[in-house]
């Protein structure tokens, strides 16, 4: 039982560096929408990020996680591409933005206003298309 909703807690989307919580109760509630339909532990490896740590691992300098609005997220047996295609079935996530991270095994959501979507492979940001081409069934998800 979590204390933000159903199945999450603070304590998941604290930053690593300072354990600071600032996080958007839209998205806590759009990720228990998407537990809820993956019917599987949803597992979030980076909420709230402050703006020290946020630079500490090169993340973008405008990213949602500042504001508590995002999260890298995994889900186990469940290949990125798979994740993209439930999250695309949460409204707020639809509306918002989605990353897809086939090497890294996860998914970046976020409830920004406004639709945005894109891929990493190698550190590279690329199409989505392509990204979501080399999930390929290969799933590094450990949640």
């Amino acid at each position: 039982m979590g204390d933000l909703s159903k199945n999450f807690s603070r304590h998941e989307f604290a930053c690593r560096c300072c354990g600071r919580t600032e996080i958007n109760q839209r998205l806590v509630d759009a990720l228990q929408e998407l537990r809820d339909l993956a019917g599987l532990p949803v597992r979030v490896t980076s909420g709230y990020r402050c703006p020290e740590h946020n630079r500490t691992i090169g993340g973008a300098t405008r990213s949602q996680h500042l504001l508590g609005t995002a999260a890298d997220i995994a889900v186990r047996g469940m290949p990125p591409a798979e994740m993209y295609r439930l999250a695309e079935d949460v409204e707020a996530f639809r509306n918002g933005g989605i990353g897809v991270y086939p090497d890294k095994g996860f998914i970046h959501v976020d409830v920004r206003d406004g639709r945005a979507r894109w891929g990493q492979l190698d550190g590279k940001y690329v199409a989505l298309a392509k990204a979501l081409k080399n999930t390929g069934g290969n799933d590094h998800a450990t949640a």
